[in-house]
C-alpha cells in the first residue's frame, strides 16, 4: 500500500512539474524582459533575487509532493506555507507580470496540503501550476537570453592576421571567410594560396582560445572547442596541403574536424541566444 501511494505521488509530482513549465513553439514570442527585472539582478542586484525566488518556488512547491509521497505532513504543510509566502512575495516584485499571479489559487494549495488528500491536493496544485506554466511559456526563454549568456556585443579581438581590433561579429566573418579561401583554393587546385589562407584561417581561430577562456575559465571547458582535437586537424590539414599532390580525402576529413568538433559544436551553445540579443539591439523583436 505505501508504495503505491509513493509511486501515485512521484507520478503526480512529475506530471506536475511538467504542467508548470511548458513553453511550445507557437507559444514563444521573444521579447526583451521587462526593465523592472533587471533591478533583480546584477549588477543592479547584488544577489540574482528573482533566480532565488524560483528556487523558493519550485523547491517548497516540489517539498509539498515529497513529503506527501513520504507521508510527512506536518513538513508538507510546512513547505506549503513556505511556498505561498514566496509565491505572494514574487507576486509583488515585477509589476508587468503582476497577471501572472492568483494568489487564491496559491492560498488554496496550501489550505488543500492540510486534508491531507492526495486527489484533492493534486487537483488544487493545478490553478497554481497554470500561473507558473503560462509565466514560463511566455518569457522563460527570453529571461535567459538576456540574463544568463553574456552579450558579445562588447567583445573586442585583435586579429593576429591584420593586426586591427575587431568586434566579435566582424572577428567571426573574418574566420568564415579564412575557411572559405582554404576550402575554395583547394577545390580550384591552387593548393599554394589554400595553403597560406589555412595558416591564416588556424591563427584566427586558435586566437579565440584567450576569447573563450573570458567566460570558460577551466581548462576542460576552455578548450572544448578549440582543444587538441580541433588543433591535430589543423597540423594534419597543413601536412596535407604541403605534399606535391594533397590528398582530397585526407584534407576534407580535417575540414570536417575542424567544421563539427569546433564551428558547430560552439554555434550549438551560442549562436541562438546570440541571434536573440542580436534582433533585440537592432529593435527587430522575432517570433
Amino acid at each position: 500500500m505505501i508504495h503505491t501511494f509513493r509511486f501515485s505521488a512521484f507520478v503526480l509530482f512529475a506530471l506536475l512539474l511538467w504542467a508548470a513549465t511548458p513553453v511550445l513553439a507557437k507559444d514563444l514570442v521573444v521579447k526583451p524582459p521587462p526593465d523592472s527585472l533587471k533591478k533583480l539582478y546584477p549588477p543592479q542586484s547584488e544577489e540574482p533575487k528573482w533566480i532565488q525566488q524560483m528556487h523558493a518556488l519550485s523547491g517548497n512547491f516540489g517539498g509539498v509532493f515529497t513529503n506527501m509521497g513520504e507521508g510527512d505532513w506536518e513538513n508538507a504543510e510546512a513547505r506549503a506555507a513556505d511556498f505561498v509566502k514566496a509565491y505572494e512575495e514574487t507576486s509583488k516584485l515585477v509589476p508587468e507580470w503582476e497577471e501572472y499571479f492568483d494568489l487564491k489559487a496559491a492560498s488554496n494549495f496550501a489550505e488543500t496540503v492540510k486534508t491531507h488528500d492526495p486527489k484533492k491536493i493534486g487537483e488544487a496544485s493545478g490553478g497554481v501550476a497554470k500561473t507558473c506554466g503560462k509565466c514560463h511559456a511566455d518569457n522563460y526563454v527570453s529571461v535567459w537570453a538576456h540574463f544568463h549568456w553574456p552579450s558579445v556585443e562588447n567583445i573586442k579581438i585583435v586579429d593576429p592576421v591584420s593586426e586591427e581590433e575587431l568586434g566579435y561579429g566582424k572577428y567571426m566573418h573574418k574566420i568564415s571567410g579564412s575557411f572559405n579561401a582554404v576550402t575554395t583554393n583547394f577545390k580550384e587546385g591552387q593548393y599554394d594560396r589554400s595553403a597560406k589562407a589555412m595558416r591564416g584561417f588556424k591563427q584566427r581561430f586558435m586566437e579565440l582560445k584567450s576569447t573563450c577562456s573570458k567566460c570558460h575559465t577551466t581548462d576542460a571547458v576552455k578548450q572544448f572547442f578549440v582543444g587538441d582535437e580541433v588543433n591535430k586537424a589543423f597540423d594534419d590539414m597543413r601536412d596535407t596541403l604541403l605534399q606535391d599532390k594533397p590528398n582530397p580525402g585526407e584534407f576534407w576529413k580535417n575540414v570536417g574536424i575542424i567544421g563539427k568538433e569546433g564551428c558547430k559544436k560552439c554555434h550549438l551553445t551560442h549562436r541562438a541566444w546570440a541571434m536573440i540579443q542580436e534582433y533585440w539591439e537592432e529593435g527587430t523583436h522575432k517570433h
